[in-house]
């Protein structure tokens, strides 16, 4: 009787020792996941960065050429209407070089002055969005839209090709990969039709109905022996997982937003969102404090807000 009752408490011990190390084993995965998740993002910024010298350079070179040829021009227009008409040798030796130097401070300050209109006319629309109603605004919120693709690709490459295509990338707040053959890009919700009239001039494929918390979006052959309760338990982790890490790496002024709809979703928990917001808050103060204090004090008055309505 003794040795039943050892045994059993033995098999409990072992029981008890393989859930822990269960849960340890999973713990770490998600650790290994998030790490490799920031290793992809710096990835991504260092590419970036490397497109945006790349273009700079570009534009520097072009800037350069364009002063040489306007230089070269000016300089055959004065050198023409000097053998049309004969001055004094003083007076050619006296005002040429004021004219070549005057050539070359011309050309360097429309240099200088040149916009890119479609740039400029983005800032203005910006800037005219902070001075509209919220009715003016009309709805709000964020959204993401699911587009196909045919293989592996990087953000870089996503954000260069919609550049490409007409889109407005600086409205693009995230672009995820939730599934085989599908692409996420977080939009605001007033954006959303704009985009995707764009993706059907590119014939892009516009995945409407797709589900991220669809177990079946789960293509790692190790995981296929799970039980369903499992994979879905599993789908929902990694869906969690995600969009965490999106909300750590929007504008901070963006993150409460955001992060309504990843609730609403079912994607995090509005305790998970209490915490995102209160980071977000302390990145925000590290580079622009009165900001933060006024965006935490608003935040605080809505709290107090709806507490008070709440017991009336």
């Amino acid at each position: 009787m003794l040795n039943n009752n050892q045994q059993s408490m033995d098999l409990n011990q072992l029981i008890q020792t393989v859930q822990e190390q269960q849960q340890q084993l999973i713990s770490l995965t998600e650790r290994v996941q998030q790490h490799d998740n920031l290793l992809a993002r710096l990835d991504l910024l260092e590419k970036e960065n490397g497109e945006l010298k790349n273009q700079l350079q570009a534009k520097d070179l072009a800037i350069e050429k364009l002063q040489g040829q306007l230089s070269s021009r000016r300089t055959n227009q004065g050198a023409l209407s000097s053998s049309q008409v004969t001055p004094p040798q003083e007076l050619v030796t006296t005002h040429q070089p004021d004219a070549t130097q005057g050539s070359y401070a011309s050309a360097a300050r429309k240099g200088a002055q040149h916009r890119d209109p479609a740039r400029t006319t983005k800032r203005r629309l910006a800037a005219g969005r902070m001075f509209q109603t919220a009715t003016t605004k009309g709805q709000q919120g964020y959204q993401y839209v699911y587009l196909g693709r045919s293989g592996k690709i990087l953000r870089s490459e996503v954000r260069y090709q919609l550049r490409r295509a007409g889109i407005d990338t600086g409205r693009v707040l995230d672009i995820c990969f939730p599934a085989t053959g599908v692409i996420g890009i977080l939009l605001h919700i007033q954006y959303v039709e704009e985009f995707l009239a764009c993706m059907r001039k590119c014939e892009a494929d516009h995945i409407e109905n797709f589900q991220p918390l669809d177990p079946n979006n789960i293509a790692d052959p190790k995981y296929a022996d799970l039980a369903i309760e499992e994979r879905e338990q599993l789908i929902y982790e990694f869906t969690n997982t995600r969009a965490l890490q999106t909300l750590s790496f929007l504008r901070p002024l963006n993150v409460s937003g955001v992060g309504k709809y990843f609730v609403s979703a079912g994607w995090i928990s509005q305790e998970e969102l209490d915490i995102a917001v209160s980071e977000a808050i302390g990145r925000l103060a590290e580079k622009e404090p009165k900001k933060a204090k006024f965006l935490f004090k608003r935040q605080k008055d809505d709290h107090d807000s709806n507490g008070s309505a709440m017991e009336l």
